[in-house]
């Protein structure tokens, strides 16, 4: 667990932000980001108006398709699954209303097609993310009570179907999570307690460990959590308006904290009370070279709430991350 932190955060601008969602108060929440082998540059974020459904936007922040199906509040994506005889691009979201999981398929031209809800037993569903498990695609899914569920996803001619694998529990209210498909670690966000990490497989022990605390420099309420590939995990806390960046190896080294403010020249506001946040380490070409970074901006007044883009290059530079990720490559 990490024992030792800088407390001055770095300060960054974000670059892009886009259309507001169209529900006011509390409503933007989380985001998962396809990115288009094809043509990098029509690649998608997919982010959830939790009082109203999902939204698709382009790499300019501009939304390309709105899906109005009730409350979604979490969304994960993976792409390449096996799944039909073929392979999908497939999003799945926590469904508030139905406590269930909704769906998607990406289509490679971007378009965003609901398959269908599939129900796990959950009360109060609230966070998911998504664990490529060998050539099966699986779920995890929790409740406000600290409930956690992991489930099997096929996807039929009758729509999407779960199977339970195993089920266990975090001691209070839990959110954000994300697994690193290739060494089978899920980190899990607690909201006043910190982020622990334990083995993704179904077959593995329950044991888990405690990477980081909710306290100075970060602070209860932590929310979402992202994967820069295998090596950085990016942690928001909504308590106190700050990003964590660490090693997703053990020890979980700390490399540094940051916060976004305004960008008076840009006209592009500060990020206040982030909820979710995304990273995908893919080449989207000029501006997000080395990865993009999506995180949900809880205080867009006087418009509502958005989501803002940011380059993880900007996060390299200021953190000097580059030489970790070069040492890592190697290893």
């Amino acid at each position: 667990m990490v024992t030792a932190a800088p407390s001055v955060p770095f300060v960054l601008t974000a670059r892009v932000e886009t259309t507001p969602v169209e529900s006011p108060g509390d409503a933007a929440d989380d985001s998962a980001i396809w990115f288009n082998r094809v043509s990098p540059g029509e690649s998608r974020v997919l982010a959830t108006d939790k009082l109203r459904g999902l939204e698709v936007y382009d790499l300019h922040g501009r939304n390309v398709q709105s899906l109005p199906l009730g409350r979604l509040n979490n969304v994960d994506l993976r792409q390449d699954v096996p799944m039909r005889g073929g392979y999908m691009d497939l999003a799945v979201a926590t469904h508030r209303d139905e406590l269930g999981l909704a769906v998607f398929e990406i289509q490679d031209s971007g378009l965003v097609r609901f398959l269908g809800l599939a129900r796990t037993g959950l009360e109060e569903i609230y966070g998911v993310c998504l664990y490529r498990y060998g050539e099966q695609l699986h779920v995890f899914s929790n409740g406000k009570d600290g409930r956690y569920m992991q489930h099997r996803l096929e996807v039929s001619d009758s729509g999407p179907e779960v199977t339970l694998l195993r089920e266990f529990r975090l001691d209070s209210q839990p959110e954000g999570c994300v697994v690193d498909d290739p060494s089978g670690r899920l980190f899990m966000g607690e909201e006043s307690v910190g982020v622990w990490v334990m083995a993704a497989s179904p077959d593995a022990a329950l044991d888990r460990e405690l990477v980081i605390r909710a306290e100075a420099p970060l602070a209860a309420d932590i929310e979402g959590l992202a994967l820069h590939g295998s090596e950085f995990l990016l942690v928001s806390s909504q308590g106190n308006h700050r990003f964590a960046v660490l090693e997703a190896t053990p020890p979980y080294r700390l490399r540094g904290i940051f916060r976004i403010d305004h960008d008076s020249a840009a006209g592009i506001g500060h990020v206040r009370d982030t909820d979710g946040v995304e990273v995908s380490a893919h080449d989207f070409g000029p501006g997000f070279r080395q990865g993009l970074v999506v995180v949900q901006d809880g205080d867009n007044a006087p418009r509502n709430q958005n989501f803002k883009y940011l380059a993880w290059a900007q996060i390299a530079e200021v953190l000097g991350l580059d030489d970790a990720i070069g040492q890592a490559r190697r290893r």
